[in-house]
């Protein structure tokens, strides 16, 4: 029997190809997209969020006082700001997501900031939904680091987070808070899921990021698990459906991860609100990692003293991030400290005094704040003392482990003429570096922020 079927033309079989390989294209993307929101759908039930519509409204407090103080007060910047405001005044109850690693036992005041944020989120009647980062610490978030970090055990996270909650609610209304652990929906994620999560993301993308494109040029090894952590903070974003993340500013990549993937999981991409950054005790920014925190947990004479350690052009910035004094009120100290009627040590004793009192009371306040006074009364140090830069302490001849000798020291600073000199106030007793005589002219120290010298009857301070 004779075949009567037409050829193709050329033109013709390649059109044809096209439509099949675009209906294949469809029906793969179809696929993927249901997988996808299998994916978000099994994360929501293994958080256990709720999304009932009734439950999203009322209580909820849209007056323009408390929500300028939730869009201005300590923040840096959102995105996006119009979005955010629309959200505050609908009078719909949102759900406003912070995640904290457990990469240590205690809170420093610089991750207080974002949980005063979240106070006064919750002072408006939002449901505030604290993430604490289980799983996500095994990796460590490296958006603040210039080496590889090491992994946590699931035994050191365990004891890391033992006290969280008693630190956390000095801030926070526990009885108003919806604790969840990543590990809830983290863990059960398959290799195929995290392959489609990465599909989302570019290696480019995240090489560009600071920290790990300055690795890179200095040849440090970045860790693949590295690159993975902003897929993992971005997807507790959809397992919440968090209406808003809060963070600080070297975190916005990860934060942006978040908005990106609640996109591909069709849910309105939450808003990004970046609190305030505050240094640590050696002028870097406040971090576990670094030991230069002031801890929530800190003995109030310690948190006291470290507080008046700082630099003083600090201390409004504390002031707005790290305590509950009226904005007002910071705004006029400020004033007084730049034209000079409010005196820097008046203004850091009642910052140290407000930061004391909030996580141990008044009386221990108090008590820190006469301790504090007496004790530069006996030592007969003055209230103004002359400041001297860490670097020209240091001159140019720290070894090191950024040790000084005592004689170059009192040279660098200005409290000996010369060697000869600087020699016999050692050997004389008459040099104090802060509460030790130092009579060994080979004795070498580190300098560091805050440290009061004393030679003869003339002090300095080193400062950053």
């Amino acid at each position: 029997m004779e075949d009567t079927r037409q050829v193709p033309t050329p033109e013709e079989a390649r059109s044809k190809l096209r439509e099949t390989r675009t209906e294949r294209e469809a029906e793969a993307a179809q696929v993927m997209a249901d997988e996808d929101t299998d994916i978000a759908t099994e994360a929501e039930v293994r958080a256990g969020v709720q999304t009932e519509e009734a439950d999203m409204w009322g209580g909820v407090n849209i007056n323009d006082e408390g929500i300028h103080e939730v869009m201005t007060r300590a923040v840096v910047d959102v995105i996006v700001r119009d979005e955010l405001e629309k959200r505050l005044r609908s009078g719909r109850k949102l759900r406003v997501k912070l995640g904290i690693d457990p990469t240590g036992p205690l809170l420093h005041l610089g991750r207080s900031v974002p949980l005063f944020k979240m106070r006064q989120f919750q002072d408006l009647g939002h449901q505030v939904v604290l993430i604490i980062g289980d799983f996500t610490a095994l990796v460590g978030d490296a958006s603040d680091k210039d080496s590889l970090r090491p992994m946590l055990s699931p035994e050191q996270i365990e004891a890391n987070m033992a006290t969280y909650k008693e630190q956390i609610g000095k801030i926070l209304d526990l009885n108003k808070v919806e604790f969840r652990h990543n590990s809830q929906w983290l863990r059960p994620l398959n290799f195929t899921d995290v392959i489609r999560l990465a599909s989302k993301f570019t290696v480019a993308q995240m090489i560009q990021r600071e920290n790990f494109s300055d690795r890179w040029d200095q040849g440090k090894p970045i860790g693949l698990h590295e690159i993975l952590y902003p897929l993992m903070q971005g997807f507790d974003s959809v397992a919440i459906e968090a209406d808003v993340e809060l963070g600080s500013t070297d975190q916005l990549f990860n934060l942006m991860a978040g908005r990106a993937l609640q996109e591909d999981y069709n849910q309105p991409p939450q808003a990004v609100l970046l609190t305030n950054m505050i240094a640590g005790t050696d002028g870097r920014k406040m971090s576990t990692t670094w030991g230069n925190g002031i801890y929530i947990l800190d003995e109030p004479r310690d948190q006291f003293g470290k507080i008046m350690s700082m630099n003083d052009d600090v201390i409004t910035l504390y002031m707005e991030s790290c305590t509950r004094i009226p904005m007002s009120e910071v705004e006029q100290i400020n004033k007084g400290l730049e034209d000079g009627s409010i005196h820097p040590m008046d203004a850091k004793k009642r910052l140290a005094w407000e930061i004391v009192k909030m996580y141990h009371g008044e009386a221990a306040a108090d008590q820190a704040k006469a301790d504090f006074e007496r004790q530069f009364q006996e030592r007969g140090i003055p209230t103004e003392i002359p400041i001297v830069p860490i670097e020209q302490a240091a001159g140019g001849r720290a070894n090191q482990a950024g040790e000084v000798g005592i004689l170059d020291l009192l040279i660098n600073t200005g409290l000996a003429p010369n060697r000869k000199q600087a020699q016999r106030l050692v050997e004389q007793g008459g040099v104090r570096v802060d509460e030790e005589r130092i009579t060994n002219r080979a004795h070498t120290l580190k300098p560091t922020p805050g440290m009061i010298l004393k030679a003869g009857r003339s002090f300095v301070k080193l400062e950053t």
